[in-house]
């Protein structure tokens, strides 16, 4: 791939904004790829910049290859991220179900108990349900 089809491929998840700045004394520039998500999949661990310092012919023999194991390592943890959110929503729906299923079955009273009283009933009958030593 060109460098523009890697930065294109690289934005289609994010929006990017690049930084380049050059030393003349060391003759060496750093490039800065900044990712921005698109959306409402904002993650921390997707908004990690690449940053690079190298000479000029080092970022021409390099740079695309950085790109794409970039690119790559971005799709990884997007691709993790998902997985990890599938399991979370999965467990979140079991345990709505097991809760509820649990709230049912205390909801209903058992044949031999009796039915509690409820508390207005129980203080005009003087009983308070309080016992200060207990």
């Amino acid at each position: 791939m060109t460098i523009f089809e890697e930065l294109f491929a690289l934005a289609t998840d994010a929006t990017l904004a690049l930084t380049i700045s050059a030393d003349l004394q060391t003759g060496r520039m750093t490039v800065n790829v900044v990712p921005k998500p698109k959306g409402d999949t904002a993650n921390p661990a997707l908004d990690k910049a690449l940053s690079l310092t190298a000479t000029p012919a080092e970022f021409d023999e390099g740079f695309i290859a950085a790109l794409k194991s970039y690119r790559e390592a971005r799709r990884s943890l997007a691709e993790q991220l998902e997985a990890t959110r599938e399991v979370l929503e999965a467990a979140k729906g079991a345990a709505v179900k097991q809760a509820a299923e649990a709230a049912g079955k205390a909801a209903k009273p058992t044949a031999n108990a009796p039915a509690p009283k409820p508390k207005a009933v129980a203080a005009a009958a003087g009983e308070s349900g309080f016992d200060l030593f207990g």
